[in-house]
């Protein structure tokens, strides 16, 4: 196993959460993504703006639905979710949220990490792209750059890693109300932020600026060698060893393919509101 920095293509369940009413409750079937709505700082033609904004990504507890799109191009969204999350009182088979980009930090806890021990062990720099396939194409939601090392933990003693409350609540404590084995071993990982390191590279997340036209936009396709990037690759994350060098040519790559398609880059989003039960 390389001792250096992973470039990771890390493909995950590309359909998109289709609600049947106004709200969506906490998600306990098979993941998805949701186009949503958040608030905070952006980038644009590399000056910092602040204000909400729209981005595809996971969100597995609740969500309202602010506004609804009819079939058009090709990839594009059919809701918009207003992110919020209530703890409910039968905390079983609740899917938790990973990555997770609201916060003071992009949080990668523990997808894949069993099946793939290269997923537990990313060094500092490593990039990682989470999308999803669709027909013959890789499409971005998240571009997730590692900063210091991760912490290392177990399913059943999560609740000992140091986070806010409700980080505790979507993240970690549904993973130990599953039924999988408590010993599992993970590893979390923070994700380098653009204040941390503002020339790159740095965490963000593809968006557009909620309230000037249309929120909604498709996913954008990302083109790299197939050294790097497997268009057909469906479920299985790759990490390939890379120079610092590389990985910074193939972060300056992705992100001029998304600012090609018109979008802008998510740096930071304030965290849902949320509450646990009466009682909890």
């Amino acid at each position: 196993m390389s001792d250096g920095p992973m470039f990771v293509q890390f493909p995950h369940p590309g359909s998109e959460h289709r609600p049947t009413g106004t709200v969506m409750e906490w998600n306990r079937g098979p993941h998805g993504r949701k186009f949503l709505k958040a608030s905070g700082r952006y980038l644009e033609d590399g000056a910092v703006n602040a204000g909400p904004f729209t981005f595809w990504g996971e969100w597995e507890p609740q969500s309202r639905i602010l506004e609804t799109y009819p079939p058009g191009e090709r990839g594009g969204p059919r809701s918009l979710h207003d992110p919020y999350w209530e703890v409910p009182r039968h905390r079983q088979l609740l899917q938790n949220t990973d990555p997770l980009v609201f916060g003071e930090h992009f949080l990668y806890s523990n997808c894949r990490q069993t099946r793939n021990a290269k997923l537990r062990a990313l060094r500092s720099g490593s990039v990682i792209l989470f999308g999803s396939r669709l027909g013959a194409e890789f499409v971005l939601d998240t571009v997730f750059v590692v900063g210091s090392d991760g912490q290392d933990y177990v399913r059943g003693e999560s609740e000992h890693i140091f986070c806010p409350a409700w980080v505790q609540a979507v993240v970690f404590e549904p993973l130990r109300a599953s039924d999988e084995r408590p010993t599992e071993p993970f590893r979390l990982y923070r994700g380098r932020t653009y204040s941390e390191n503002p020339g790159g590279p740095y965490s963000f997340v593809p968006c557009r600026p909620y309230g000037a036209g249309t929120a909604a936009f498709p996913r954008p396709a990302i083109h790299l060698d197939r050294r790097w990037l497997a268009p057909n690759l469906a479920m299985n994350a790759r990490a390939t060893p890379a120079t610092n060098a590389e990985l910074r040519a193939l972060w300056e790559e992705v992100v001029h393919q998304v600012g090609a398609v018109g979008l802008r880059l998510g740096v930071e989003l304030a965290p849902p509101p949320g509450s646990k039960p009466p009682g909890a």
